[in-house]
């Protein structure tokens, strides 16, 4: 019989739960047509807009207007893009309802609103998997800090050795040194991996990840 090497599996979300790669770019090609003249940032840099907090990303984007308008602007056209423009990843559902038979906790640490996120997850599918949320507004110091980790870390009345974090970016990486646990990066998503960072795994799919759970 197997060991587990870890048994608390903590997720980022957007990039590693949720595809919403089409629904960000959706929703900000309406804002730079609305509030920009048309001057839309390329594809190419809107995917990497996922993972750090929006309401940065809108500040960098519409420096000149009232941050909490665009935030409500944004929240607005995304949200009505959520069930058309969001989408989980292959084989997500199948690995993770496995991993939740096998006894392992679950649980999402995230830069979107708590109930924005359990709203994904019902669009995707995989509502009711989770064991535990921590998002944005849950939070004093959102990540890269450890606090959302932690926080989940203790909620579970887990340790640092038995807890790993999911995610697909450098920010992800940041957030789990922050909070000293091991980290997985996944490379299903189109945003490259700067190659000087060295998480202590990286997968190429959602079939890979039961192997690095087990010693």
């Amino acid at each position: 019989m197997k060991n587990k090497r870890y048994s608390l599996v903590i997720f980022d979300m957007d990039g590693t739960i949720l595809n919403s790669d089409p629904m960000i770019l959706e929703a900000m090609n309406v804002l730079y047509d609305k509030y920009r003249n048309g001057n839309r940032t390329p594809k190419e840099k809107v995917i990497y807009f996922s993972g750090p907090p929006i309401r940065e990303t809108l500040k960098k984007e519409f420096p000149n207007l009232d941050q909490n308008f665009i935030f409500e602007e944004f929240h607005k056209e995304s949200y009505k893009l959520y069930k058309t423009h969001t989408f989980s990843y292959h084989h997500s559902k199948e690995v993770l309802l496995s991993l939740k038979k096998q006894g392992f906790k679950l649980a999402i640490v995230t830069n979107k609103l708590h109930s924005l996120t359990e709203y994904a997850l019902e669009c995707i599918g995989l509502e009711n998997i989770f064991d535990y949320i921590v998002g944005f507004d849950d939070v004093k110091n959102p990540k890269p800090n450890g606090e959302g980790i932690l926080k989940a870390i203790s909620y579970f009345n887990q340790n640092r050795s038995s807890s790993i974090y999911i995610g697909d970016n450098k920010s992800d990486l940041d957030s789990a040194n922050n909070a000293q646990i091991d980290c997985c990066l996944v490379n299903w998503g189109p945003r490259v991996l700067p190659k000087e960072i060295s998480p202590k795994y990286k997968i190429n799919s959602y079939l890979e990840l039961e192997d690095i759970l087990y010693e």
